[in-house]
Protein backbone atom coordinates (compact mmCIF):
# COMPACT_ATOMS: atom_id res chain seq x y z
CA UNK A 1 0.00 0.00 0.00
CA UNK A 2 1.25 3.52 -0.76
CA UNK A 3 2.21 5.50 2.32
CA UNK A 4 1.24 9.15 2.15
CA UNK A 5 2.04 10.24 5.69
CA UNK A 6 2.22 13.76 7.12
CA UNK A 7 5.92 13.82 6.25
CA UNK A 8 5.35 13.15 2.54
CA UNK A 9 5.93 15.89 -0.06
CA UNK A 10 2.20 16.06 -0.74
CA UNK A 11 1.20 16.48 2.87
CA UNK A 12 3.84 19.18 3.38
CA UNK A 13 2.32 21.47 0.76
CA UNK A 14 -0.08 23.01 3.27
CA UNK A 15 0.35 23.69 7.01
CA UNK A 16 -3.11 22.21 7.68
CA UNK A 17 -2.90 19.36 5.20
CA UNK A 18 -5.53 17.10 6.74
CA UNK A 19 -9.04 17.86 5.60
CA UNK A 20 -12.34 17.26 7.34
CA UNK A 21 -14.78 17.95 4.47
CA UNK A 22 -16.30 15.18 2.42
CA UNK A 23 -14.39 13.86 -0.60
CA UNK A 24 -15.73 11.82 -3.50
CA UNK A 25 -14.32 9.91 -6.45
CA UNK A 26 -15.86 11.02 -9.77
CA UNK A 27 -16.06 9.26 -13.13
CA UNK A 28 -17.84 10.52 -16.21
CA UNK A 29 -18.83 8.73 -19.41
CA UNK A 30 -21.43 8.31 -22.10
CA UNK A 31 -23.37 5.10 -22.68
CA UNK A 32 -20.89 3.94 -25.30
CA UNK A 33 -17.94 3.85 -22.86
CA UNK A 34 -19.89 2.75 -19.81
CA UNK A 35 -18.35 -0.74 -19.47
CA UNK A 36 -14.68 0.28 -19.07
CA UNK A 37 -15.67 3.27 -16.94
CA UNK A 38 -17.66 1.00 -14.65
CA UNK A 39 -14.56 -1.21 -14.42
CA UNK A 40 -12.52 1.83 -13.35
CA UNK A 41 -15.20 2.60 -10.75
CA UNK A 42 -14.95 -0.97 -9.43
CA UNK A 43 -11.20 -0.57 -9.06
CA UNK A 44 -11.73 2.66 -7.10
CA UNK A 45 -14.30 0.94 -4.93
CA UNK A 46 -11.81 -1.80 -4.08
CA UNK A 47 -9.23 0.77 -2.98
CA UNK A 48 -11.30 3.20 -0.88
CA UNK A 49 -12.77 2.89 2.58
CA UNK A 50 -16.42 2.62 3.45
CA UNK A 51 -17.92 6.09 3.46
CA UNK A 52 -16.07 7.36 0.39
CA UNK A 53 -18.72 7.83 -2.31
CA UNK A 54 -17.94 6.96 -5.91
CA UNK A 55 -20.16 8.75 -8.42
CA UNK A 56 -20.31 7.50 -11.99
CA UNK A 57 -22.15 10.03 -14.14
CA UNK A 58 -23.49 8.95 -17.54
CA UNK A 59 -24.15 11.78 -19.97
CA UNK A 60 -27.62 11.81 -21.53
CA UNK A 61 -28.64 8.50 -19.93
CA UNK A 62 -32.31 7.83 -19.34
CA UNK A 63 -33.43 7.04 -15.79
CA UNK A 64 -34.98 3.76 -16.96
CA UNK A 65 -31.63 2.70 -18.42
CA UNK A 66 -29.80 3.56 -15.18
CA UNK A 67 -32.16 1.47 -13.06
CA UNK A 68 -30.83 -1.78 -14.54
CA UNK A 69 -27.58 -1.49 -12.56
CA UNK A 70 -29.03 -1.99 -9.09
CA UNK A 71 -27.68 -5.52 -8.72
CA UNK A 72 -24.30 -4.63 -10.27
CA UNK A 73 -23.58 -1.89 -7.71
CA UNK A 74 -25.04 -3.75 -4.73
CA UNK A 75 -22.46 -4.00 -1.97
CA UNK A 76 -20.28 -1.26 -3.49
CA UNK A 77 -19.93 2.47 -2.83
CA UNK A 78 -20.73 3.22 -6.48
CA UNK A 79 -23.70 5.41 -7.36
CA UNK A 80 -24.62 5.66 -11.07
CA UNK A 81 -26.36 8.87 -12.05
CA UNK A 82 -27.50 10.73 -15.14
CA UNK A 83 -25.82 13.94 -16.29
CA UNK A 84 -26.96 16.44 -18.87
CA UNK A 85 -24.91 19.29 -20.25
CA UNK A 86 -26.75 21.44 -22.82
CA UNK A 87 -23.52 23.36 -23.42
CA UNK A 88 -21.57 20.27 -24.50
CA UNK A 89 -22.82 20.16 -28.10
CA UNK A 90 -21.75 23.74 -28.79
CA UNK A 91 -18.31 23.27 -27.19
CA UNK A 92 -17.79 19.97 -29.01
CA UNK A 93 -17.60 21.90 -32.30
CA UNK A 94 -14.27 23.27 -31.05
CA UNK A 95 -12.89 19.85 -30.12
CA UNK A 96 -9.52 19.11 -31.76
CA UNK A 97 -8.30 15.93 -30.02
CA UNK A 98 -8.55 12.31 -31.21
CA UNK A 99 -10.42 11.31 -28.04
CA UNK A 100 -14.23 11.64 -28.22
CA UNK A 101 -15.72 15.08 -27.40
CA UNK A 102 -17.35 13.55 -24.30
CA UNK A 103 -14.02 14.34 -22.59
CA UNK A 104 -15.16 17.96 -22.46
CA UNK A 105 -17.98 17.02 -20.08
CA UNK A 106 -15.59 17.00 -17.10
CA UNK A 107 -15.57 20.80 -17.29
CA UNK A 108 -19.05 20.79 -15.70
CA UNK A 109 -18.41 18.27 -12.92
CA UNK A 110 -18.95 20.93 -10.26
CA UNK A 111 -22.58 21.35 -11.28
CA UNK A 112 -23.25 17.67 -10.56
CA UNK A 113 -22.08 17.57 -6.96
CA UNK A 114 -24.16 18.18 -3.87
CA UNK A 115 -23.29 20.65 -1.14
CA UNK A 116 -21.92 17.83 1.02
CA UNK A 117 -19.03 17.19 -1.41
CA UNK A 118 -16.22 19.65 -0.76
CA UNK A 119 -13.51 18.13 -2.96
CA UNK A 120 -13.20 15.33 -5.49
CA UNK A 121 -10.80 13.03 -7.27
CA UNK A 122 -11.68 12.76 -10.94
CA UNK A 123 -10.37 9.72 -12.84
CA UNK A 124 -10.77 8.82 -16.51
CA UNK A 125 -12.65 5.73 -17.65
CA UNK A 126 -9.49 4.11 -19.09
CA UNK A 127 -7.75 3.82 -15.74
CA UNK A 128 -7.30 1.16 -13.08
CA UNK A 129 -6.86 1.99 -9.40
CA UNK A 130 -4.41 -0.53 -7.94
CA UNK A 131 -3.64 0.83 -4.46
CA UNK A 132 -5.34 2.79 -1.69
CA UNK A 133 -6.67 6.29 -2.41
CA UNK A 134 -7.46 7.33 1.16
CA UNK A 135 -4.03 8.87 1.81
CA UNK A 136 -4.65 11.33 -1.01
CA UNK A 137 -8.33 11.91 -0.22
CA UNK A 138 -7.45 12.74 3.40
CA UNK A 139 -5.59 15.94 2.49
CA UNK A 140 -6.75 19.29 1.21
CA UNK A 141 -6.02 20.25 -2.39
CA UNK A 142 -4.73 23.79 -2.99
CA UNK A 143 -7.32 26.43 -2.17
CA UNK A 144 -7.45 27.95 -5.65
CA UNK A 145 -5.82 25.24 -7.72
CA UNK A 146 -5.59 21.54 -8.38
CA UNK A 147 -3.33 18.55 -7.97
CA UNK A 148 -2.40 16.44 -10.99
CA UNK A 149 0.40 14.41 -12.54
CA UNK A 150 2.87 15.54 -15.18
CA UNK A 151 1.96 14.56 -18.71
CA UNK A 152 4.48 12.27 -20.42
CA UNK A 153 5.67 15.23 -22.51
CA UNK A 154 7.83 16.11 -19.51
CA UNK A 155 10.19 13.18 -20.03
CA UNK A 156 11.05 13.92 -23.65
CA UNK A 157 10.53 17.64 -24.29
CA UNK A 158 14.21 18.39 -23.62
CA UNK A 159 15.43 15.73 -26.07
CA UNK A 160 16.59 16.63 -29.56
CA UNK A 161 13.79 15.71 -31.95
CA UNK A 162 11.77 16.94 -34.92
CA UNK A 163 8.78 17.58 -32.66
CA UNK A 164 10.59 19.62 -29.99
CA UNK A 165 9.96 23.01 -31.58
CA UNK A 166 6.27 22.17 -32.08
CA UNK A 167 5.92 21.11 -28.44
CA UNK A 168 7.57 24.30 -27.20
CA UNK A 169 5.31 26.46 -29.37
CA UNK A 170 2.29 24.56 -28.06
CA UNK A 171 3.26 25.06 -24.41
CA UNK A 172 3.96 28.75 -24.96
CA UNK A 173 0.54 29.21 -26.53
CA UNK A 174 -0.95 27.96 -23.25
CA UNK A 175 1.39 29.95 -21.03
CA UNK A 176 2.69 26.69 -19.51
CA UNK A 177 6.05 25.07 -18.88
CA UNK A 178 6.78 21.42 -19.59
CA UNK A 179 7.47 20.85 -15.89
CA UNK A 180 3.93 21.82 -14.89
CA UNK A 181 1.99 20.63 -17.93
CA UNK A 182 -0.33 17.99 -16.49
CA UNK A 183 -2.41 15.10 -17.77
CA UNK A 184 -6.12 15.71 -17.18
CA UNK A 185 -6.99 12.03 -16.68
CA UNK A 186 -6.54 12.24 -12.90
CA UNK A 187 -7.31 15.48 -11.06
CA UNK A 188 -7.76 16.18 -7.35
CA UNK A 189 -9.28 19.53 -6.46
CA UNK A 190 -11.92 21.33 -4.45
CA UNK A 191 -15.31 21.93 -5.99
CA UNK A 192 -14.98 25.71 -5.66
CA UNK A 193 -11.52 25.78 -7.25
CA UNK A 194 -12.67 23.53 -10.08
CA UNK A 195 -15.69 25.69 -10.89
CA UNK A 196 -13.40 28.71 -11.32
CA UNK A 197 -10.71 26.86 -13.31
CA UNK A 198 -13.23 25.10 -15.54
CA UNK A 199 -15.05 28.35 -16.33
CA UNK A 200 -11.74 29.92 -17.37
CA UNK A 201 -10.89 26.82 -19.44
CA UNK A 202 -14.21 27.01 -21.30
CA UNK A 203 -13.56 30.65 -22.16
CA UNK A 204 -10.05 29.88 -23.41
CA UNK A 205 -11.29 26.97 -25.52
CA UNK A 206 -13.94 29.17 -27.11
CA UNK A 207 -11.52 32.00 -27.83
CA UNK A 208 -8.45 29.94 -28.82
CA UNK A 209 -9.58 26.55 -30.15
CA UNK A 210 -6.52 26.20 -32.38
CA UNK A 211 -4.26 26.35 -29.32
CA UNK A 212 -6.19 23.50 -27.69
CA UNK A 213 -4.82 20.56 -29.65
CA UNK A 214 -5.43 18.37 -26.58
CA UNK A 215 -8.89 19.88 -26.16
CA UNK A 216 -9.95 20.20 -22.51
CA UNK A 217 -6.47 19.22 -21.29
CA UNK A 218 -4.97 22.16 -23.15
CA UNK A 219 -7.60 24.57 -21.86
CA UNK A 220 -7.29 23.33 -18.28
CA UNK A 221 -3.52 23.70 -18.34
CA UNK A 222 -3.92 27.30 -19.43
CA UNK A 223 -6.62 28.03 -16.86
CA UNK A 224 -4.78 26.39 -13.93
CA UNK A 225 -1.29 27.69 -14.73
CA UNK A 226 0.48 28.84 -11.59
CA UNK A 227 -1.98 26.90 -9.42
CA UNK A 228 -0.90 23.31 -10.07
CA UNK A 229 0.60 21.12 -7.35
CA UNK A 230 2.18 18.08 -8.94
CA UNK A 231 1.36 14.65 -7.56
CA UNK A 232 3.89 11.81 -7.68
CA UNK A 233 3.77 9.86 -10.92
CA UNK A 234 2.23 6.85 -9.21
CA UNK A 235 -1.15 8.59 -9.21
CA UNK A 236 -1.38 8.61 -13.02
CA UNK A 237 1.06 6.19 -14.64
CA UNK A 238 0.47 6.63 -18.35
CA UNK A 239 1.27 4.43 -21.35
CA UNK A 240 4.33 6.39 -22.48
CA UNK A 241 5.84 6.02 -19.01
CA UNK A 242 5.05 2.30 -19.01
CA UNK A 243 6.79 1.84 -22.38
CA UNK A 244 9.98 3.23 -20.83
CA UNK A 245 9.73 1.54 -17.42
CA UNK A 246 7.46 -0.99 -15.79
CA UNK A 247 7.81 0.25 -12.19
CA UNK A 248 6.98 -3.18 -10.80
CA UNK A 249 10.49 -4.18 -11.90
CA UNK A 250 11.74 -1.78 -9.21
CA UNK A 251 9.28 -2.93 -6.57
CA UNK A 252 6.97 0.06 -7.13
CA UNK A 253 3.24 -0.35 -7.73
CA UNK A 254 1.49 2.80 -8.96
CA UNK A 255 -1.78 3.76 -7.35
CA UNK A 256 -3.48 4.53 -10.69
CA UNK A 257 -2.56 3.07 -14.08
CA UNK A 258 -3.73 5.08 -17.10
CA UNK A 259 -4.14 3.29 -20.43
CA UNK A 260 -3.57 6.33 -22.64
CA UNK A 261 -3.90 5.74 -26.38
CA UNK A 262 -4.80 2.55 -28.21
CA UNK A 263 -5.22 -0.29 -27.80
CA UNK A 264 -6.61 -0.63 -24.30
CA UNK A 265 -5.68 -3.85 -22.48
CA UNK A 266 -9.20 -5.25 -22.90
CA UNK A 267 -8.99 -4.63 -26.67
CA UNK A 268 -5.61 -6.25 -27.26
CA UNK A 269 -3.65 -7.29 -24.16
CA UNK A 270 0.09 -7.20 -24.71
CA UNK A 271 3.11 -4.98 -24.17
CA UNK A 272 2.99 -2.75 -22.21
CA UNK A 273 -0.50 -3.58 -20.81
CA UNK A 274 -0.92 -7.31 -20.27
CA UNK A 275 -3.90 -9.20 -18.86
CA UNK A 276 -3.09 -8.12 -15.29
CA UNK A 277 -4.74 -4.83 -16.17
CA UNK A 278 -8.00 -6.46 -17.22
CA UNK A 279 -8.99 -7.75 -13.77
CA UNK A 280 -11.67 -5.19 -13.08
CA UNK A 281 -12.84 -5.12 -16.69
CA UNK A 282 -13.54 -8.86 -16.51
CA UNK A 283 -15.34 -8.33 -13.21
CA UNK A 284 -17.43 -5.59 -14.84
CA UNK A 285 -18.34 -7.90 -17.72
CA UNK A 286 -19.68 -10.48 -15.28
CA UNK A 287 -21.63 -7.96 -13.21
CA UNK A 288 -23.16 -6.38 -16.33
CA UNK A 289 -23.89 -9.66 -18.10
CA UNK A 290 -27.66 -9.19 -17.92
CA UNK A 291 -27.60 -5.44 -18.53
CA UNK A 292 -28.07 -3.61 -21.81
CA UNK A 293 -24.69 -1.98 -22.32
CA UNK A 294 -22.65 -1.25 -25.41
CA UNK A 295 -19.39 -3.09 -25.93
CA UNK A 296 -16.97 -0.34 -26.94
CA UNK A 297 -15.21 -1.32 -30.16
CA UNK A 298 -12.35 1.00 -31.15
CA UNK A 299 -11.82 1.78 -34.83
CA UNK A 300 -9.50 -0.79 -36.38
CA UNK A 301 -7.23 1.91 -37.77
CA UNK A 302 -6.84 3.38 -34.27
CA UNK A 303 -5.70 0.04 -32.85
CA UNK A 304 -3.34 -0.56 -35.78
CA UNK A 305 -1.84 2.92 -35.40
CA UNK A 306 -1.46 2.46 -31.65
CA UNK A 307 0.30 -0.88 -31.99
CA UNK A 308 2.61 0.56 -34.66
CA UNK A 309 3.48 3.49 -32.37
CA UNK A 310 4.34 1.15 -29.51
CA UNK A 311 6.49 -1.13 -31.65
CA UNK A 312 8.25 1.87 -33.20
CA UNK A 313 8.91 3.28 -29.75
CA UNK A 314 10.26 -0.06 -28.52
CA UNK A 315 12.56 -0.42 -31.55
CA UNK A 316 13.93 3.10 -31.27
CA UNK A 317 14.64 2.83 -27.54
CA UNK A 318 16.53 -0.43 -28.11
CA UNK A 319 18.40 0.22 -31.34
CA UNK A 320 18.28 3.89 -32.41
CA UNK A 321 18.35 5.89 -29.16
CA UNK A 322 19.36 3.34 -26.49
CA UNK A 323 20.62 6.10 -24.17
CA UNK A 324 17.15 7.60 -24.08
CA UNK A 325 15.79 4.50 -22.45
CA UNK A 326 18.25 5.07 -19.60
CA UNK A 327 17.64 8.83 -19.28
CA UNK A 328 13.87 8.44 -19.46
CA UNK A 329 13.92 5.75 -16.81
CA UNK A 330 15.94 8.01 -14.52
CA UNK A 331 13.46 10.84 -14.98
CA UNK A 332 10.51 8.53 -14.38
CA UNK A 333 12.01 7.06 -11.20
CA UNK A 334 12.61 10.56 -9.89
CA UNK A 335 8.98 11.52 -10.50
CA UNK A 336 7.72 8.24 -9.02
CA UNK A 337 9.65 8.77 -5.81
CA UNK A 338 8.76 12.43 -5.24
Amino acid sequence: MSDLSDTSPIAEQRPNARSTGKAAVILLTDKNYFLPTFAAALSADANTLMGTPIYLFVVDAEEAWLQQFGVAVSGTKISIRAARFPQLAELSLLHRDVVPPIALARLWIGSLLGEDVERFLYIDGDTMVDDELESLLAISPPESGLMAVSDFMRIYVDELSFSKRRDIVYLRSLGCSASFYFNSGVIYTSKSAWNSIAASAICFLREHPDCCIASDQSALNHAARGNVNLLPLRYNYQSEYMMALDPRERGIKPTIWHFVGAPKPWDAPGWPWDNYFNRFYRQAEVLLENCHVTLPVPPKEQVVAGLAHRQRNRFRMKWVYPWRRFTRRQKILSLLLQ
